[in-house]
């Protein structure tokens, strides 16, 4: 059985065991020498199931990144809090501008007004956060059943004007990190990952820098949002089957120095029904993104 809490716990031990330092993105640095791990949690319900992580990572001693949406099915202000009393870090997952395609009609949907409904509740979402914990790192969330990527809001509007200093889709050189993510319930699930991958924006879908002009927010050269063929060199490089591959090339020491590990906590469950039941459905959504992703010709609204 892959994706237990058994099954991560184990993770935990085998970096720790290999001297890797746990981090969240605030004070990550590429550049720095030593081994160094990102522990990336995306909240996206089940938030009690963060908890368990998180107390997990407490007991190792390992700093993790919890990233919260604000919808009832993954916010909790109490376990927000008692997860940052832990001393992780807090971020707050985005999803504002599939929320407001959704709340305004075709109509109002015109020029701009869009995107600045999506600014206006993005500030008040971050503001709600930061009632709780001083937020400075954001991300965005898939939205897969949306045809607006929410990333795209960062062309008209600056998140750095909030006090955000990472945006791990702009701000993270993925060609000096390896990332990986258990979207798809899987560690190489590409076909089933519509949005946590390279952007339509990146090196080699379009001209690269030449593409982002005008935009609010660039991204660093070699992030998801501008790859380059050395970042897809090395992300291509790294494909795992299962936690139990990862964690024995951990052992092995055949992985980089520099690792962000994202997570959905709602699919690690310790067996019996909650495990079954995220496992049943996983496939089903799975299925479907790879309909949805050979159905579209463009991912963007426009």
């Amino acid at each position: 059985m892959d994706f237990t809490l058994d099954i991560y716990r184990s993770l935990l031990i085998a970096l720790n065991s290999r001297g890797y330092e746990f981090r969240g993105f605030e004070a990550f640095n590429a550049e720095e020498t030593g081994r160094i791990v990102v522990l990336r949690h995306d909240v996206d319900r089940l938030p009690q199931n963060a908890l368990k992580m998180a107390r997990i990572e407490k007991e190792l001693s390992a700093k993790a990144s919890y990233h919260f949406r604000t919808g009832k099915s993954g916010f909790d202000r109490l376990v927000i809090k008692e997860i940052a009393d832990m001393g992780h870090e807090i971020g707050y997952h985005y999803e504002d501008l599939s929320h407001a395609a959704r709340k305004l009609s075709k109509r109002a949907k015109s020029g701009n007004k869009l995107f600045e409904k999506a600014y206006s509740m993005f500030a008040d979402n971050l503001r709600s956060l930061k009632a709780i914990y001083p937020v400075r790192v954001i991300s965005m969330h898939g939205s897969p059943l949306s045809i607006y990527d929410n990333r795209k809001l960062w062309k008209y509007y600056s998140y750095r004007e909030f006090g955000v200093v990472c945006e791990p889709y702009f701000d993270i050189n993925l060609s000096k990190v390896l990332y990986l993510t258990d979207t798809g319930r899987r560690w190489n699930s590409d076909r089933a990952n519509l949005r946590d991958r390279a952007f339509p924006g990146a090196d080699g879908f379009h001209a690269g820098k030449a593409f982002y002009d005008g935009w609010c927010v660039k991204p660093a050269e070699g992030s998801a949002m501008n790859m380059t063929q050395h970042a897809k060199a090395l992300q291509a490089s790294y494909k795992f089957s299962s936690t139990e591959t990862l964690i024995r090339n951990i052992y092995l020491g055949t992985i980089p120095d520099k690792i962000i590990i994202s997570t959905h906590p709602q699919r690690w469950n310790n067996g019996g029904l909650p495990w079954l039941k995220e496992l049943v459905m996983q496939n089903i959504k799975n299925s479907l993104k790879v309909v949805l992703s050979l159905s579209r010709a463009k991912l963007w609204g426009e």
